[in-house]
């Protein structure tokens, strides 16, 4: 009798876990690459990654930083999220931890997978470790996002725009289109990324 009673406690406890890991919730503001504002007012950061930081006090934001929250808006922004949890509910600074999904698309992993977002595991919450690290791994040798950042100079010059901030071989056909006034000259790449300036997707500097 007790042993089914016990079981019986187990079974409505997982099925009030999963009622709570299948609720939805509107994001109705981007904080950041890694972080967001439900509609209940919950401030949720993502759990494993972290993404480049925004508006620094010295220096400005860095590099990747306004890609990746842009491309954190266009995942999540104003649509349904389901949160999934892991053994730490929150951060130091009162943050819900969460891994989060948009219908099928695993926010978090999607970030590290695309180069937006490094891997950052914090135990005890590693439930998706080696996925993390393996999309990591891929981005890194495939130079996605802010993989590019540490890109070697294979040109002794470069091209940016000031208007827009993005970075060009000297070769590329985009070069001619820029107005004189708005060109600049760098002698590697790593002066301009520091800067902030990002590089072409057609010509890849």
């Amino acid at each position: 009798m007790r042993t089914s009673f016990s079981i019986l406690l187990i079974i409505i406890s997982l099925f009030i876990s999963n009622i709570a890991n299948s609720k939805e919730y509107i994001v109705n503001k981007i904080i950041s690459g890694d972080t967001i504002q439900l509609d209940t007012g919950e401030i949720v950061k993502y759990i494993g990654i972290e993404t480049p930081e925004l508006n620094l006090k010295e220096g400005g934001s860095e590099f990747f930083a306004r890609q990746a929250s842009k491309y954190n808006q266009k995942l999540v922004f104003m649509k349904k999220v389901r949160l999934e949890f892991d053994r730490e509910k929150k951060d130091k600074e009162g943050r819900t931890l969460a891994y989060v999904f948009e219908k099928k698309v695993f926010v978090n992993a999607e970030l590290v997978k695309l180069g937006y977002a490094k891997t950052n595991i914090v135990p005890p919450n590693d439930k998706y470790k080696n996925m993390f690290l393996d999309y990591e791994k891929k981005a890194q040798q495939s130079e996605k996002g802010l993989w590019q950042e540490t890109k070697k100079d294979t040109e002794t010059f470069y091209v940016g725009n000031k208007r827009s901030y993005i970075l060009h071989r000297p070769s590329c056909k985009y070069v001619d289109k820029i107005p004189e006034k708005s060109k600049i000259i760098f002698r590697n790449r790593a002066d301009a990324i520091r800067i902030g300036y990002i590089p072409d997707k057609m010509c890849k500097p």
